[in-house]
């Protein structure tokens, strides 16, 4: 398996004071649990408090206890992710296919939605990770898991810069991408793999070719991006398979990348690493009293979605963005998949996104 998200995304498509103390305030919405059907990828809170829920291709909306149907978002792939700047107005990404033939920013406002940038025909054009900055992935290596040589992207998590600018996780491109409403996408960043005890990229498997063996590295697969109130992007990996035997545990990372950066390498003087050390990280959100909030999918790895006996459980933990320090916050969370913070200042965590989705408030 080279990159849950594509693997997920596939099986969407098959299965169609108080705030500084984290207790919130009142809002209009009960705590949940919420229940949608398979897939749901990511969630994000509107300025008005309501909670938008990617459910596949529609997006819905928790407002006042109901759950609403929102828009249907005309996509071929399932949406991703979410990023919200007003009632019912947000940023969409929709997941592509192998060969980055499909994946797509959209804009989505009350009752329409309207794809604003070919993030697939950006990949096939450009694939940054292997022919920008260090070029470190050869496209022979991503003849793997099913998928053919050649450029791959599965955008992700997105964050709002402007209502007219969006941040794009793209997952299995290794970078983060810009793109705008007028249809222009341009790389941030680009991504490394995670390296060993002695500083080298690790290695997954050796891809035969005509003139020898090359190395295929384990790829980073960044998931999610947050913009900081220092005004920095951070953005969180997931971490792609590991070489046989081995499981990509202890290996992602939160990277914080310089505002308005353009065009830079992680790790660089712009791009510098925030947090290591954790496992399979699929969300980063900052809370009203300024902290990252970073969440594990399962600190047994991506795989204890498919193999229920590697759980260990998730985790989110809060993270002070001066000092690195974190807090974990409590709770029992089963594949935890996204989180975001309303209003009020209330947590809400999305939950068993590819087989059983609930959406709840929790105590932080």
């Amino acid at each position: 398996m080279r990159r849950l998200l594509t693997l997920l995304t596939a099986l969407a498509m098959v299965l169609s004071t108080m705030l500084s103390a984290g207790a919130g305030l009142p809002g209009d919405n009960g705590e949940g649990p919420y229940e949608f059907g398979p897939a749901v990828f990511d969630i994000a809170a509107a300025p008005d408090g309501s909670i938008l829920v990617g459910e596949n291709f529609t997006i819905k909306e928790i407002r006042r206890g109901a759950v609403n149907d929102l828009v249907e978002v005309g996509s071929t792939t399932p949406i991703n992710g979410l990023a919200a700047f007003g009632r019912g107005s947000a940023f969409v990404a929709t997941a592509s296919t192998d060969l980055a033939m499909d994946g797509a920013l959209w804009r989505v406002s009350p009752g329409s939605a309207r794809m604003v940038a070919d993030l697939g025909a950006f990949e096939r054009n450009s694939d940054p990770d292997a022919f920008e900055g260090p070029m470190w992935k050869d496209q022979r290596c991503e003849a793997i898991d099913g998928f053919s040589a050649g450029p791959q992207n599965n955008p992700y998590h997105v964050a709002a810069l402007s209502p007219s600018t969006a941040l794009i996780a793209d997952a299995a491109g290794n970078t983060l991408l810009s793109g705008r409403v007028n249809g222009s996408v341009d790389w941030v960043a680009i991504f490394t793999p995670p390296v060993d005890q002695n500083g080298d990229w690790l290695v997954r498997w050796e891809a035969e070719t005509e003139t020898g063996s090359i190395p295929c590295y384990v790829q980073p697969v960044p998931t999610s991006v947050a913009i900081g109130p220092d005004r920095a992007y951070y953005v969180g990996e997931l971490t792609g398979a590991t070489a046989e035997g081995s499981l990509p545990i202890g290996l992602s990372r939160v990277w914080r990348i310089e505002p308005g950066a353009r065009n830079v390498v992680c790790p660089s003087v712009d791009c510098s690493l925030f947090l290591d050390g954790l496992t399979s990280v699929i969300d980063v959100e900052f809370g009203p009293d300024g902290k990252l909030y970073v969440v594990e999918y399962d600190r047994g790895s991506w795989l204890a979605a498919f193999v229920p006996a590697l759980s260990i459980g998730g985790a989110i933990h809060a993270c002070d963005i001066a000092t690195g320090d974190c807090d974990e916050v409590p709770g029992e969370f089963n594949l935890p998949s996204a989180i975001t913070f309303d209003k009020w200042g209330n947590l809400w965590l999305l939950e068993g996104n590819i087989t059983s989705p609930t959406v709840r408030s929790i105590d932080y």
